[in-house]
């Protein structure tokens, strides 16, 4: 069993039995010290836990952001949180994605840039958080900010609202513009090289995708463009992708401008892509949805990318293994 699940159980049979107790008037110094062991014995793994994401033994990425969808269907928040050789990486900074890594006890300390697929709101919501938690533990107070054009007029924009000068301290806006086929490496260095790249569409629209790749090990995030269609989306191991089922656009509004499930796993198929994760999902109900439509169209190994769902790939072999955090 991996170290948080021992620790879960630890620390969920130890505050059973004492507030067990407590409910029923038996309250008592031992049980008070049963408590707080537990408390710190689940502090212990869990940290540990977090630094084991850390080790170079793998490419791991996790679900971070807060996705709930609203009455309308389209209230998403996206965060991914993609970690190799030693650092982090956040794609796309929904509202609710520090608050979402804070509680995880994620060290954003460690966090290498923020990765935009759209200078929107919706992507961006939550950058300064993710600013102010990652630079209150490092020296370093610059935070760079990959994304579309768009993205060098967001990240002044916020430096000014917040008295930074982009310069020694704040957002430092990096805008790749890939052209349509055609990858610009964002980051390189101890076997890990992140790939923006576009496609026609999605250069029109403003969004671009990543491509992780560290040490024969390879994810793909598309947020909700249509970079599956790319051929820097070939061959991955896993694509990342938001999508909404369809049965939920047919029960509120017709979906944003991404592509369908239906579209998003015949295109991958077409991109001998490996695992297909589909976020956005905000219910259960919309998570079976997706890997439903999914199986209908032909995609046997999909998953629905809910919070907290971390999805590793060893490098000692081709294993996709995917748990919660």
């Amino acid at each position: 069993m991996n170290p948080v699940g021992t620790s879960s159980i630890v620390f969920v049979t130890l505050s059973g039995l004492f507030w067990g107790g407590w409910v029923f008037g038996s309250q008592t110094p031992a049980g008070q010290d049963a408590l707080a062991r537990a408390y710190q014995a689940y502090a212990e793994h869990q940290a540990q836990a977090n630094e084991d994401l850390f080790d170079t033994t793998a490419l791991r990425a996790l679900v971070c952001g807060a996705d709930q969808v609203g009455p309308d269907g389209h209230e998403q928040r996206p965060c991914l949180a993609v970690v190799a050789a030693g650092r982090i990486f956040i794609v796309d900074a929904g509202s609710g994605a520090a608050d979402a890594l804070n509680r995880r006890n994620i060290p954003l300390d460690r966090l290498q840039a923020v990765l935009l697929t759209s200078a929107g709101f919706t992507q961006s919501a939550d950058l300064d958080e993710l600013y102010a938690s990652a630079a209150s533990g490092r020296a370093d107070q610059l935070l760079p900010v990959y994304g579309p054009a768009d993205t060098q007029r967001l990240v002044e924009g916020m430096n000014t609202a917040a008295g930074f000068d982009g310069i020694d301290r704040g957002l430092q806006a990096w805008a790749p513009a890939p052209e349509p086929d055609r990858s610009v490496i964002v980051f390189e260095g101890d076997g890990l090289t992140i790939s923006a790249f576009t496609t026609p569409e999605d250069a029109y629209a403003g969004r671009v995708g990543y491509r992780f790749d560290y040490r024969g090990r390879s994810i793909v995030v598309a947020g909700d463009g249509r970079v599956e269609t790319a051929q820097a989306a070939h061959d991955a191991d896993v694509l990342l992708h938001s999508a909404q089922a369809l049965a939920l656009t047919q029960l509120h509004q017709p979906a944003g401008p991404g592509a369908s499930i239906a579209e998003i796993a015949a295109e991958a198929r077409a991109a001998n892509a490996g695992t297909v994760v589909f976020t956005g999902a905000g219910t259960e109900m919309a998570a079976t949805m997706q890997i439903q439509e999914a199986r209908a169209a032909g995609l046997s190994d999909a998953r629905a990318g809910r919070v907290g769902m971390l999805v590793e790939l060893p490098l000692a072999n081709r294993e996709v293994n995917v748990r919660s955090l």
